[in-house]
């Protein structure tokens, strides 16, 4: 296995250190957690740069996290990270893998002795590949985030809502959240998309979930179909197939209007309603 190989496969090593770490300490990752997640890697990278007896090991460690420092940092506003990392996310250990082998590849093209072609070769592959990386980073984001809706067999519908923009979506299993906007941003719309096996829709509106305004008084509005109002909003809940569907606008919207959402829902694809977000 040539120098340039071996570098790659050190650079695959401490992206996959650096993932465990992210799963281990999960939401407890806190100042110290960070600076492990900096050093140990590091450290890693010198000791098997050097196990590999990789030509100018030294510089190659150097630059591999250098090089992985430049790139995240250039992404800093457009970076999306799945809230909770596990060790069965192996999409996103693919990820950190391929980031640590890619830069290594290219601290490799630039500090190993190799021919000028070669280096060149190397380092502009790199290159292409983070620059095509960086701009197709929403559409990579919104792919992952299908598929793991996908795997989870999460339930997705979506209401018919003209005039409004699909501006989030939140998919915190088992709930599916979404935000609407219109031009009017006093017209804002929430929507929760869950098992109807979580409650049924007068239980739901006497202890809402997963997180709509908890105060308000309920009622029956028409049969399966209650609605709960509060000091500013109010809310529609009824099922859906095996859905629990609830709409939540301001007060201004009529109740006639909230409930006639409700009867709009129809189920989409996860893929297609990834693609509809424009956070």
């Amino acid at each position: 296995m040539n120098a340039s190989m071996r570098a790659a496969l050190v650079g695959a090593v401490v992206g996959l250190t650096q993932f465990l770490i992210l799963c281990w300490r999960g939401e407890d990752i806190g100042i110290l957690d960070m600076m492990g997640l900096i050093v140990v890697p590091y450290a890693l990278g010198f000791f098997l740069s050097r196990f590999g007896r990789l030509p100018n090991w030294g510089a190659v460690a150097t630059l591999g996290p250098a090089i992985t420092a430049l790139f995240l940092l250039a992404l800093v506003p457009s970076l999306r990270f799945p809230p909770n990392l596990d060790l069965g996310d192996w999409q996103a250990g693919l990820a950190f893998m391929a980031l640590g082998a890619t830069s290594y590849l290219a601290a490799g093209g630039l500090a190993i002795p190799m021919h000028t072609r070669l280096r060149f070769l190397t380092v502009g592959l790199v290159a292409v590949t983070y620059v095509g990386v960086g701009s197709a980073q929403g559409l990579i984001a919104d792919a992952v985030r299908a598929q793991r809706m996908t795997e989870a067999e999460m339930v997705a519908m979506v209401p018919v809502l003209p005039g409004y923009r699909l501006t989030h979506m939140d998919d915190s299993e088992p709930w599916l959240t979404l935000e609407y906007e219109s031009d009017d941003i006093e017209a804002d719309i929430d929507v929760a998309v869950g098992p109807k096996s979580i409650a049924t829709p007068k239980a739901a509106c006497g202890e809402p979930v997963p997180e709509f305004r908890p105060s308000g008084t309920c009622k029956q509005a028409a049969p399966g179909v209650w609605v709960r109002t509060g000091e500013t909003s109010r809310t529609a809940i009824t099922t859906h197939g095996d859905a629990l569907l609830q709409v939540e606008s301001r007060l201004s919207m009529p109740e006639a209007d909230l409930i006639a959402i409700l009867r709009t829902f129809h189920p989409i694809d996860p893929w297609e309603l990834s693609y509809l977000v424009e956070d």
